[in-house]
């Protein structure tokens, strides 16, 4: 019988609880520990895991680091803190499944993929989107030329105001629009225009009583053909999460692009040159989440892909680096 392997699931926060955990307890090949926690204030979050999920509940992060028994680590805490505790996973010789952004800058990535690599460990960044199966039917869909010959793509995910004291606007945290929203403009824009995308990013938008970036924008441009796509990303802005292909026979609309729960029922439209809907693609349901798990699995037997995540964190932190001398 084949060895399950055991994740422990560091902090009991939100997205763990609402997301990773309902995809992990589907997943064969891994074994739930348990969640730790290491503020008092934190402990009636733990019951609720425990409650819910079964598991223990582990006092400390470093009782966690020092099993012998796990084998593997999610880390779901606020970006600031990813290259900390990340480091600490990949020393501890346990494969790290991270919560996006990786880190917080290109050096502290650089860092934590060279551990990973000396080390033999797997490593995730969990944009989980990039599994759905409506990312490989809309790249599909436009090489077919569904709305003929493609001549721009555009990419936006936005959304209103959430609670003052979200991490998303508190600078120490790691918070800003870029680490967070914008990631996933940027990931998706590369992906549109065929892997191999420069970034031309504008001047980041701040306001006031704010200490981080609520707004960026730019273009990623293909280096080998005429493929561009444009992204917009916002933190106070009415919730918008799409992308749009402009072909010269119409434009191709899907309209949760980032964001599709695994009960979705994914619709595309497909409108023509005056934006009038002219039919619909039923794409279906997938559970991207527990695709990225899946991935992840796949990274801890799989070199050959282990080695790809390794890539494909490393140009994404490329990307964010670049767009962050913009706001230098």
């Amino acid at each position: 019988m084949k060895k399950k392997v055991r994740i422990a699931v560091l902090g009991a926060a939100e997205i763990a609880f609402r997301r990773f955990m309902p995809a992990l307890i589907q997943n064969e090949n891994f074994e739930y520990v348990g969640v730790a926690y290491y503020r008092d204030q934190d402990a009636q979050k733990v019951i609720a895991f425990q409650k819910n999920y079964g598991g223990l509940i582990i006092k400390g992060f470093d009782s966690v680091f020092n099993n012998s028994c796990i084998d593997a680590v999610y880390v779901p805490q606020p970006p600031s803190l990813h290259y900390k505790f990340g480091l600490d996973v990949l020393k501890s010789g346990k494969h790290l499944f991270m919560e996006k952004p990786f880190t917080t800058s290109l050096k502290d990535t650089e860092k934590l993929i060279s551990l990973a690599k000396m080390k033999d460990l797997a490593v995730n960044e969990n944009y989980m989107f990039r599994f759905h199966k409506q990312i490989s039917d809309f790249v599909k869909l436009c090489k077919d030329g569904i709305v003929g010959k493609i001549n721009h793509y555009e990419v936006r995910f936005c959304f209103p105001l959430r609670a003052q004291n979200d991490f998303r606007y508190i600078k120490a945290l790691g918070g800003g629009a870029l680490l967070d929203c914008g990631g996933y403009t940027i990931m998706l824009s590369n992906i549109l225009v065929g892997g191999d995308g420069i970034v031309h990013p504008n001047s980041p938008i701040y306001e006031k009583s704010f200490e981080v970036d609520m707004h960026g924008s730019g273009v990623m441009k293909s280096k080998s053909t005429h493929l561009t796509c444009s992204f917009y990303y916002g933190m106070d802005d009415k919730y918008s999460c799409y992308a749009k292909a402009f072909g010269d026979k119409g434009i191709l609309l899907a309209p949760r692009v980032l964001t599709a729960p695994s009960d979705l029922n994914v619709i595309f439209d497909v409108l023509d040159l005056k934006e009038k809907l002219v039919k619909q693609i039923t794409i279906g349901r997938d559970d991207s989440f527990l695709k990225s798990i899946d991935n992840f699995n796949e990274s801890i037997i799989n070199p050959s892909i282990r080695m790809e995540n390794y890539d494909k964190i490393l140009q994404q932190a490329n990307y964010i680096e670049e767009m962050k001398r913009k706001q230098k």
